[in-house]
């Protein structure tokens, strides 16, 4: 699938900054499963941009801004070209960290106490690993409300780290009605396949129609721009 993202992120900074610095998540990579095209970044200011990787392997890109700035626009764009995967991250996908390092609790779990409840509801008659995280996914889905994308993503590694599952938090763009929006996602490990995608806000595994641009224990991890108030 041919997947073109066009997007603007607008930075507020709360006083007149004599220098910005800001950290981006926001560039896809080749692998096994999405082919990245004339990926850029533009600004509508001068800055210095330095690109390195976080501890978990993503693309970080540091933004340096000589002020005075009160706001930065980022626009991000490109063509990613995806194929079918059944949500299963490829074996070949380079993993910096062992899966049990994504056990552990995070601080957005002790806000959601009925998570334990519905993690076990779910998987009742759950018929092996894949079977259990899959009814968890649509149990989240169905009870989404007006819960966006990040919530659900956040509120399903929370449940399945309480199924003794790791899993952690995905960034990037959904594919929807001919265009791309920023989207959030979770992935859970499971021994002898590995990473699996699975997307709450739509209540199926995440496909061909999801680019990956990021993954960490957390929302916070995969935030596509730290530093100021963002606005999409």
């Amino acid at each position: 699938m041919r997947i073109a993202v066009d997007q603007t992120i607008t930075v507020d900074f709360p006083t007149s900054l004599s220098r910005a610095t800001l950290a981006l998540r926001v560039t896809p990579e080749d692998n096994h499963d999405q082919t990245v095209a004339g990926w850029r970044i533009g600004l509508d200011c001068d800055a210095r941009l330095s690109t390195g990787r976080d501890g978990y392997g993503n693309v970080l890109t540091m933004l340096y801004a000589d002020g005075p700035v009160d706001r930065i626009e980022i626009h991000v764009g490109g063509e990613i070209f995806t194929g079918p995967s059944s949500g299963i991250l490829s074996a070949a996908h380079p993993e910096p960290l062992p899966p049990s390092l994504f056990l552990r609790q995070s601080s957005g779990q002790s806000e959601a106490p009925d998570l334990a409840a519905l993690a076990i509801d779910a998987i009742e008659e759950a018929d092996g690993d894949i079977d259990r995280l899959h009814l968890l996914n649509v149990a989240l889905h169905r009870r989404a409300g007006d819960s966006g994308p990040d919530v659900l993503a956040g509120m399903f590694v929370a449940a399945a780290r309480r199924l003794s599952y790791p899993a952690r938090c995905v960034s990037g763009y959904l594919a929807r009605d001919g265009g791309a929006t920023p989207h959030c996602w979770a992935e859970a490990y499971v021994a002898d396949i590995g990473w699996i995608g699975f997307d709450p806000a739509i209540g199926l595994s995440a496909g061909e129609d999801h680019a990956r641009v990021a993954n960490a224990v957390d929302l916070n991890g995969v935030a596509a721009v730290v530093g100021g108030r963002i606005r999409l």
